[in-house]
């Protein structure tokens, strides 16, 4: 079942394809064992059942097993459609695999294997040089994402469970920014949001931007692996204002999304570290609105903590 629904998933395949496989499968469905895969059926079925979930809970565990897509296997030159090879399509299945919403597991082991199955398959991609096709599929799948409903977890309204895009917008973002800028941004700032955070956070003066009081992990058990969240939802930030040096509209559109959506006090200290310096990077003159966003930054940290970065960062005096 799981096997037929990955098929007719795909808007590529052509009606008597999904045929012929729909009779195969009933045919494997009525054998105790599992056959062993044989590629001399007939049929142009590529090597995917390693893709599968297995087990009922499995969608919500391991980013339904993508990660152990071995394109690198598949003859990825063989085009079985104009501009499609299997490397094609599974950069496409990776993609929705890594897209879509599902929620956090419970048990420490459970959400150690999300970060780790998410993280190997993007080292996979990584490995792989986008070419112009693969640049258009790129485009497709964000878009998509962005504009899905609730299957994808870059959509508008996502569970307060649901497992961040954080490590996948960044992965995102780097490719795309490049190619289509506009919708790089719009794909890491829609993954910023750290939902679980914002439905426990503390009661105060909720008239400022951001509450220097930040949310202890222990406060909610069931993430174990809320402090690795966090830092990739930082890292991703930091990509942000590093990519949006000398643009005033995207920093300022950044810092707004670090305000809303951060809530650590000692990751926002070190973005305002990380901005500062990649404002005085080169020799030229300081980029003054990154110098700006870092001190906006370290003032809505504790107070010792602005007091730290004005002292050792002269030039943010003049500002």
């Amino acid at each position: 079942g799981a096997l037929w629904m990955c098929i007719v998933l795909n808007p590529h395949c052509k009606l008597e394809q999904k045929s012929s496989w729909l009779k195969q499968l009933k045919k494997w469905n009525s054998v105790d064992v599992c056959p062993l895969e044989d590629g001399n059926h007939g049929n142009e079925l590529p090597n995917l059942t390693n893709a599968l979930p297995q087990g009922a809970n499995a969608n919500q565990e391991n980013v339904e097993q993508c990660k152990s897509l071995e394109y690198q296997h598949l003859p990825a030159h063989k085009f079985l459609e104009e501009g499609e090879s299997y490397l094609t399509l599974a950069v496409e299945v990776a993609l929705i695999g890594l897209g879509q919403q599902r929620i956090m597991p419970d048990g420490l082991y459970a959400q150690e294997k999300v970060c780790r199955n998410e993280e190997q398959l993007i080292s996979k991609l990584q490995e792989i040089e986008l070419d112009d096709t693969l640049v258009k599929i790129f485009r497709k799948q964000a878009v998509f994402l962005l504009e899905a409903g609730p299957y994808s977890g870059l959509g508008e309204v996502i569970h307060r469970d649901s497992v961040p895009m954080h490590t996948f917008a960044k992965y995102l973002f780097t490719c795309l920014l490049p190619h289509d800028a506009e919708l790089a941004y719009k794909s890491a700032l829609r993954a910023m949001r750290l939902l679980v955070l914002e439905s426990m956070a503390p009661l105060g003066d909720t008239t400022r931007p951001h509450h220097i009081a930040s949310v202890v992990p222990n406060r909610y058990p069931r993430w174990f692996t809320l402090s690795h969240i966090e830092s990739q939802q930082c890292e991703l930030a930091s990509t942000m204002l590093t990519a949006a040096k000398g643009d005033v509209q995207r920093l300022e559109t950044v810092l707004e999304s670090i305000q809303k959506n951060i809530h650590s006090s000692s990751h926002i200290f070190k973005l305002a570290q990380d901005a500062f310096k990649i404002a005085t990077l080169m020799d030229s003159l300081p980029d003054i609105t990154l110098l700006k966003v870092s001190l906006e930054l370290g003032l809505q940290t504790v107070p010792t903590a602005a007091i730290s970065l004005l002292s050792s960062n002269p030039a943010l005096h003049k500002l």
